[in-house]
């Protein structure tokens, strides 16, 4: 009978996989019993060969072991002593391969680090899990690798492994997650938090006095009660409240002396937030206090620097989204590349929020890709270590959100990896998910990209401003969208299955979208049609917390929904 499965063959040390057991350690955590029965599923779908699974005190002919066992090895012990963060090992010596971290997270990295680069899995979505790998996987004795990242703290705000434990496991990333035992970077609480520490509502723009003594105190309080509500936790912000561009910090006499002796309002902030740091250092020495470097604390002071216990988040909101951060002609770009220098020289725990959507247009094109790229090679090359890369979780998407998730995911894993291997990472997923007309999407991501560099555009931009014809000629602009529409439908039609010609159909509305709200006089018949299917494909927000609309007079279009 012919081997249908991806991988026609697959040794280990020379010994084909089918005569393999996995063991995990009886007394490790839920986390590891299911990481192991995953990795057996795995192997089964792409090789077809069923393992058992079984704990450490059952024993089989061959083994993968996973973590920490009695059967460990000296050198195994020896790569495990060299692994840093969340990295894993792997060694083949003996008839047996072992995965291992210094933690649950670290051996879970090494399972799917081992099934992508052995095995050749893609984890795209919990649905598009596709094996690469070519006939035959041969893991000779003595293979032996240790790997670390780079980033301790990686998180993306992308549906889809946003909101599936299993899916973000797969992509390594290390965000809190339900379901997740404790093994993953938590924090008792997160970002804009100085109203909850004070037990009031949170008002953009409402700081409070940070020299205020009752205000230490009740924050300190509440810090206190948060760490011991969260066991689990290795991390609390203790941040400024939200604020718009022109907001400030507290002005009483205290706090602007500080401000004005250290340059910026960041000084009365990080001094409370080292103030509030060292008071819990000795009760909970597992814990880090974060804060945000926030448009008007994003300057680094003078003199202060952070205590050791602190992580300031440093936030890009400023950046032109169009071009690398590392553009010298881009104003906001330069002011950001000197603010993130100068916090490299103070910070052991630089961790940067970064944003890769347009919040009050979800549906619009956001042609940031190649961007994504040559941004993550200069946050590692500023000292960063943790990003949390802010998108769109609040809905399923039609504006490539599969892609970039994906994507972020595998840089922030190894940034290391070059452009070619970024855009063949890139063409990999376009071919499993779009299908046989991925050519064509990825000519539309080509010209779109062109386009919107042209123009340039920032977070909040309308996309009529950055995606319409330079020169702004509407019927060339009309000519040049109905061309990318062109582009997927030859897409849909080239599709091979019902998914990818679905997947097709649902990232095409993008540029229904961009049509609908830059030239509605031109489309409006099919308005309705959009919006139907914005409903099938389960979107429910257009904007950051916006609720899809309930439309029933299709007769002025989407930018309704807007104030423009």
């Amino acid at each position: 009978m012919k081997n249908e499965f991806p991988v026609k063959e697959m040794t280990i040390g020379g010994i084909d996989i089918s005569e393999y057991a996995i063991i995990y350690p009886k007394d490790g955590s839920v986390s590891l019993r299911k990481a192991a029965e995953l990795l057996a599923r795995m192997i089964q779908k792409a090789t077809g060969h069923g393992l058992a699974v079984m704990d450490d005190t059952q024993s089989a002919g061959h083994e993968i072991v996973l973590d920490t066992t009695g059967r460990d090895t000296e050198k195994l012990r020896q790569m495990r002593a060299s692994i840093q963060r969340d990295g894993y090992a792997l060694l083949a010596e003996g008839g047996r391969l072992y995965i291992t971290g210094t933690s649950a997270r670290g051996t879970r990295n090494g399972i799917f680090a081992f099934l992508e680069a052995r095995l050749g899995f893609r984890f795209y979505t919990k649905d598009d899990i596709v094996v690469r790998s070519g006939d035959k996987v041969e893991i000779p004795e003595g293979t032996g690798e240790v790997y670390s990242p780079r980033f301790e703290y990686r998180e993306t705000y992308w549906l889809p492994s946003y909101g599936n434990m299993e899916l973000s496991s797969m992509q390594r990333i290390n965000g809190k997650r339900e379901g997740d035992d404790g093994i993953n970077v938590e924090y008792a609480l997160f970002v804009h938090t100085l109203s909850i520490l004070l037990d009031e509502p949170h008002q953009v723009d409402y700081q409070p006095c940070l020299s205020d003594e009752k205000v230490y105190r009740k924050i300190l309080s509440n810090v206190r009660k948060k760490l011991d509500e969260n066991p689990y936790a290795s991390i609390i912000s203790v941040s400024q409240n939200d604020s718009y561009a022109e907001g400030l910090g507290c002005q009483c006499e205290k706090c602007r002396a500080i401000d004005e002796a250290e340059g910026t309002p960041m000084g009365s902030l990080l001094t409370f937030v080292n103030r509030i740091a060292d008071a819990i250092k000795d009760d909970y020495p597992h814990v880090a206090v974060d804060t945000l470097a926030y448009r008007y604390t994003r300057k680094a002071p003078k003199t202060i620097v952070p205590a050791d216990n602190v992580i300031i988040r440093l936030c890009s909101i400023e950046c032109d989204c169009a071009h690398p951060i590392s553009d010298a002609g881009i104003e906001g770009n330069v002011k950001f590349k000197k603010d993130i220098e100068e916090w490299a020289k103070i910070c052991k725990r630089l961790y940067v929020w970064d944003y890769t959507t347009n919040f009050p247009y979800y549906l619009a094109p956001f042609p940031n890709l190649y961007n994504i790229y040559d941004n993550m090679q200069f946050f590692k090359d500023h000292h960063v270590v943790g990003l949390f890369e802010q998108g769109n979780a609040e809905s399923p998407t039609v504006e490539f959100g599969e892609l970039r998730g994906y994507l972020i995911s595998r840089l922030m894993w190894n940034p290391d990896i070059s452009r070619e291997e970024y855009l063949g990472l890139m063409d990999e997923f376009l071919q499993d998910y779009y299908g046989a007309g991925w050519r064509n999407v990825r000519e539309y991501i080509d010209r779109t990209t062109a386009r919107a560099a042209a123009n340039g555009f920032e977070l909040y931009t309308r996309p009529d401003k950055y995606l319409a014809a330079k020169d702004g000629d509407e019927g060339e602009d009309i000519a040049f969208w109905n061309e990318m529409l062109a582009l997927w439908d030859r897409a849909v039609d080239m599709a091979e299955t019902a998914a990818q010609k679905n997947h097709v159909r649902q990232s095409r509305l993008q540029v229904e979208f961009y049509l609908l709200y830059a030239h509605f006089d031109h489309q409006d018949r099919r308005y309705e049609a959009f919006y139907r299917q914005l409903k099938e494909f389960g979107v429910k927000t257009h904007c950051e917390g916006g609720k899809l609309p309930e439309v029933t007079d299709f007769s002025q279009g989407p930018g309704q929904w807007y104030a423009r």
